[in-house]
């Protein structure tokens, strides 16, 4: 009978661990479908200077199989920016794609700042754990106008093609863009020195054009630094009214091309004469036939 109820337990037990077995076997699930997902690209700059030219916002997603096609929104509490379409598309084999925003460029104050988000509306496309929308933060830039054309008749030649920026305030006042470049001064047989970022200007009601009295022009000519020369640091009010536009969309820069300008003194080398430069603004005429060059 001891025997008997020794074993009773072992049985018990045993039961019990076949029991537990058998309830909770692991039957595995089917997997789900792999789904796109469509996100905003949070590397993108979000704090934006605007010229005028459309804002691209980039957007990702995670599969790059098949073109898709998702919907976009908006979300500007100034009604002043745009998209250019309502949709975005990544080709096969592509996992980004940009939004295109428009806006009024005139329409924007330059002392603020404006901010609106782009996101995507089609929620099948959409993850939980994803941003769905990228918020960008924009104020007002140096407008571009395009590319211009730009000839110096003394030290470097041309006509070569430049970038035109305009002031955002609305002025009448320019920027011509890297005016003298590295390549350009060395096929001139100058040394380039440094790159002078830009010849700012302003054109006055009567078309007189102004700029700085003297300009570092970036390199040397038989090791002598050049510079440029404004006629008025000379009290030379007749070669200063060449300042001026002289053709429709042309204009003229009369300077006196000195050398080894001493900041100390004032004193510099020069030829004793004037030289000249023209710009060709974005849609003006062609520099090389105008000018016979």
């Amino acid at each position: 009978m001891k025997k008997i109820f020794k074993a009773i337990p072992a049985l018990v037990v045993a039961l019990a661990m076949v029991a537990c077995t058998e309830g909770y076997q692991y039957t595995p699930a089917e997997p789900e479908a792999v789904k796109p997902f469509v996100t905003a690209d949070l590397t993108a700059p979000r704090n934006l200077d605007v010229d005028g030219s459309n804002i691209l916002v980039p957007f990702v997603r995670t599969s790059a199989d098949g073109d898709l096609t998702v919907n976009l929104y908006l979300d500007d509490p100034t009604g002043l920016f745009s998209l250019v379409n309502s949709t975005i598309t990544f080709p096969s084999g592509e996992t980004t794609a940009n939004a295109e925003v428009a806006y009024s460029y005139d329409a924007l104050d330059a002392s603020s700042t404006y901010s609106f988000a782009v996101g995507i509306a089609s929620t099948e496309n959409l993850s939980e754990y994803l941003p769905a929308a990228l918020p960008i933060s924009c104020k007002k830039a140096w407008q571009n106008l395009g590319i211009c054309q730009f000839y110096d008749d003394w030290w470097v030649g041309g006509p070569y093609e430049k970038v035109l920026l305009k002031a955002p305030d609305g002025s009448e006042t320019y920027r011509l863009m890297e005016p003298w470049t590295k390549d350009e001064c060395d096929a001139a047989g100058m040394t380039f020195v440094s790159q002078l970022p830009y010849l700012e200007f302003y054109i006055d009601e009567e078309g007189i054009i102004t700029y700085a009295e003297r300009l570092d022009m970036g390199f040397t000519y038989s090791g002598m630094t050049c510079h440029m020369l404004h006629p008025t640091a000379r009290g030379d009010a007749e070669s200063a009214a060449e300042n001026t536009i002289v053709a429709e969309n042309v204009l003229q820069f009369c300077w006196y091309p000195i050398v080894n300008y001493n900041p100390s003194t004032g004193g510099f080398s020069w030829w004793g004469v004037t030289a000249y430069a023209y710009l060709s603004l974005p849609g003006g005429p062609d520099l090389s036939e105008l000018l016979g060059l």
